[in-house]
């Protein structure tokens, strides 16, 4: 639940907003919940996808390329 003075706060600045501006307020808020569900839901589809063996020679790939410094590089 929103605090009042978070709510009052957000109601005088959306106010302040053009009746164009306020819409897009109104738009970006919807679209920040449909992320998050759909985002969510997509990720769970993707779950269990990549194989065992893949997952072991990433992982041996990152243990062995993360731990070498190339002091020539800069």
């Amino acid at each position: 639940m929103l605090s009042k003075a978070f709510e009052n706060e957000f109601f005088k600045n959306l106010t302040l907003l053009s009746k164009e501006q306020q819409s897009k307020v109104l738009a970006y808020a919807k679209s920040l919940l449909k992320r998050t569900k759909n985002t969510n839901q997509e990720l769970l589809q993707l779950a269990g996808s990549i194989d065992p063996k893949d997952i072991r020679e990433m992982s041996e790939a990152i243990e062995a390329g993360c731990e070498n410094i190339d002091k020539n590089e800069w």
